[in-house]
């Protein structure tokens, strides 16, 4: 049984959207078509999307945005929705906002291109999104709109068939430095190891490599592993990268792990520096890097999407706000991202991450209990979806060291919870 989705002047917007909602999401079988007599005539679960009500047919009335061209200001009045706000509100729809427009201007990320709000590092934030205005940054809206849109097809078509979803978990590290005081020049890695021996540690507090592979084994998960190569800009801290401690972890890790690129602090403007950092890390591990995660989770749009595509890179993991938790593109579900400036979808597969170590500790400033909180909030609304739940944590933070003594707890809840809730 097919759906059939009836709108007039079909464009890559709206077929992108449609995509995403009903293929990805959802697991609808569906056809799209502009012919409204073609529409008419068939028997079978359709609906309609357009300016215009067809008569006795679901229709979802359109705001607009999806028929334009170019990127401007976009008016987001708001109404209330299942106790949050939702913006592109209409009339005499299905649904009492657009939501084919609303769940496309989240995952192209609309709002970054017109609203120049941006932190001490040039990053777009929590702080300045329609997310974080409308109370709905902690819930991954564009996969409860698609169960929304689902609910109002099964009461017409009850026997419409869909895919039922599995909840996913994808533990993730970032490795900005491998090592507390292994690959330190001489005076400093004596000093640093002092330091750490007077604390009680006599190995590297940052080598939690094997405890990693335990945790994997033990909750039946794979780690990902993204690897800083730069070390130019005051924010990169990796090695040299012919040192060789450094590159025998790398060698060791990729052997049983998934493994992406870091690019590096100033590489979002600079096709060049991700080259050059990509083959080094291919150099040192013999396998092509199709990866990657921006260092500080800095990106512009549309250029490093753009550069990443250029130099070879096919899944990014940089979706994520480094100041506050949650659903950066209101989704919890991998999608492809569209370029807005040339207008069509690439094929640049992004993983949104749902939370970071350091947005927990740093930013937010929780105690240990506190994230656990938190983390248990995520979960629950990502189960309740069946998306995917992707965690952004550094070997430094699973070190029981420093500043991050006491967090350990923390990410092996994080590890129990999702293999709990995965089974």
């Amino acid at each position: 049984m097919q759906l059939l989705v009836y709108t007039p002047n079909l464009n890559s917007r709206k077929q992108y959207i449609f995509d995403f909602l009903f293929s990805e999401v959802l697991g609808i079988n569906y056809q799209v078509l502009d012919d409204a007599v073609a529409f008419s005539n068939y028997p079978g679960p359709k609906i309609s999307y357009g300016p215009e009500v067809l008569a006795n047919e679901i229709h979802f009335k359109s705001y607009g945005l999806l028929d334009e061209l170019g990127i401007k200001y976009q008016n987001l009045e708001s109404i209330n929705y299942d106790n949050y706000q939702v913006f592109f509100p209409i009339q005499s729809s299905a649904m009492p906002f657009d939501v084919f427009a609303a769940s496309f201007y989240l995952l192209s990320r609309y709002e970054e291109y017109t609203n120049k709000g941006r932190d001490q590092h040039r990053r777009f934030s929590a702080k300045y999104s329609i997310a974080k205005t409308n109370s709905f940054l902690h819930k991954p809206v564009v996969d409860i709109w698609a169960y929304d849109i689902l609910n109002v097809l099964l009461q017409r078509f009850p026997d419409l068939p869909f895919r039922k979803r599995r909840f996913k978990f994808i533990p993730t590290l970032d490795i900005d430095r491998p090592y507390y005081f292994k690959t330190e020049k001489f005076v400093k890695r004596v000093l640093k190891q002092f330091k750490s021996f007077l604390k009680g540690r006599f190995t590297d507090p940052f080598d939690v490599y094997q405890q990693v592979a335990q945790w994997d084994k033990y909750n039946q998960q794979q780690t990902q592993y993204f690897i800083l190569m730069g070390n130019k800009h005051e924010f990169d801290v990796a090695p040299k990268r012919n040192h060789p401690k450094f590159r025998a972890l790398l060698q060791k890790l990729s052997q049983h792990h998934p493994m992406g690129i870091h690019p590096s602090y100033a590489s979002h403007l600079h096709e060049d520096e991700v080259v050059n950092e990509k083959q080094a890390l291919e150099e040192i591990i013999q396998h092509p890097i199709e990866r990657s995660r921006q260092h500080y989770l800095k990106f512009n749009l549309p250029e490093t999407f753009e550069n990443l595509l250029e130099v070879g890179i096919k899944e990014d993991y940089s979706m994520a706000y480094a100041d506050d938790v949650g659903f950066r593109a209101g989704t919890c579900t991998p999608f492809y991202w569209y370029n807005l400036r040339a207008d069509c979808s690439t094929g640049l597969k992004v993983f949104p991450t749902i939370v970071m170590d350091q947005t927990l500790r740093t930013y937010l400033k929780l105690k240990p209990q506190e994230a656990i909180d938190i983390l248990n909030l995520l979960l629950s609304e990502v189960k309740k979806v069946n998306g995917t739940f992707i965690s952004l944590w550094h070997n430094e933070s699973l070190s029981n060291f420093g500043v991050w003594e006491g967090w350990t707890t923390v990410y092996q809840h994080l590890l129990e919870e999702a293999n709990r809730i995965n089974k």
